[in-house]
């Protein structure tokens, strides 16, 4: 049987499910995507086949919901699909337990020539991998936009409000050796309104993160983050919002996202097909090599019968 996908991510869409703040540890067919903490900002250069990273999570809210598992980011592949070069990312999310819980996104590159990449990260994906079929084929579906999503005339990310603070650099400890960082304080809102026939509300989510990043590790650069996620809400009666009040606090999270370790290679895809665990270069290089083989060459010159001896004359 196929098992079911679940694209978690916060609303903000800049984040992936795993800084979304703590929840229950995830089911073996819960599947959790983490493109969102790769690094669209410093170009291509770092999305190679065959690197990875993986990192420890811990979360724990004000309400009692705790966390704990680790997930493996990896380039997994590349594939030309519809006129695009793009890259497959596979996530391995793992929990204490030791249920290991794989899934695979085909990204577009042309993320990288976006200056709002992080906002934008879901119009960039375009299929996704997220279980097998009964003949134990990989499931692949297209990446599709809710119908509100695509008839929307509202830009990707309104309501959000994003600002961004260096705080120098740092030497940091990590299972993985010490690395030079430079610190970026990160802060980020989401606010919403609704509103029904009789009263009106306004939710906000907010988020401050804590950046570790060092060019010496690839795909995400990121050493360390420290995440605190807070939602909030305020609501008043249709007319009557001067009776609203200050915006309440109805739960905080605080996570750390720690580096375990990382590589150029050594792992092997788990859910991308085999053909496709190559870089495009050598893929194309592959195919030209098949077709000049299934070519014929030129047929060779038929070689000139040689002169018999002339044949004795009867009379």
């Amino acid at each position: 049987m196929s098992r079911s996908r679940n694209l978690a991510a916060p609303a903000t869409a800049l984040l992936l499910a795993l800084t979304a703040g703590p929840v229950p540890a995830q089911p073996p067919n819960t599947l959790i995507d983490a493109i969102g903490t790769l690094d669209y900002l410093h170009g291509p250069e770092s999305i190679k086949v065959g690197s990875w990273v993986k990192y420890h999570i811990t979360a724990k809210s004000e309400l009692g919901v705790t966390d704990d598992y680790t997930v493996t980011l990896l380039i997994a592949g590349e594939e030309h699909w519809w006129g695009e070069d793009c890259f497959w990312v596979e996530t391995w999310a793992q929990t204490a337990s030791g249920t290991l819980s794989p899934a695979a996104t085909l990204m577009s590159y042309a993320i990288f020539d976006d200056s709002l990449a992080v906002p934008h990260t879901q119009l960039y994906q375009r299929k996704t991998i997220g279980g097998t079929q009964d003949d134990g084929s990989p499931l692949e579906q297209l990446f599709r936009r809710g119908n509100l999503a695509v008839k929307s005339r509202s830009p990707v990310g309104k309501g959000l409000t994003r600002k961004a603070d260096s705080l120098g650099t740092e030497v940091l400890k990590t299972a993985k050796g010490d690395f030079f960082c430079s610190k970026v304080r990160t802060e980020q809102a989401l606010g919403i309104s609704a509103q029904s026939a009789d009263s009106s509300e306004y939710t906000e989510t907010r988020e401050v993160h804590l950046i570790y990043w060092t060019p010496q590790i690839p795909i995400t650069h990121t050493a360390r983050e420290e995440i605190e996620l807070s939602h909030s809400r305020r609501a008043w009666l249709t007319g009557r919002s001067q009776d609203s009040g200050p915006l309440r606090l109805l739960d905080r999270s605080q996570g750390v996202i720690e580096l375990v370790d990382f590589g150029t290679s050594g792992l092997t895809a788990l859910m991308v097909p085999e053909e496709r665990r190559h870089s495009l270069a050598e893929q194309r290089a592959a195919q030209a090599k098949a077709a000049a083989a299934r070519t014929p060459g030129p047929r060779a010159a038929a070689k000139p019968k040689p002169a018999g001896k002339p044949k004795p004359t009867v009379r």
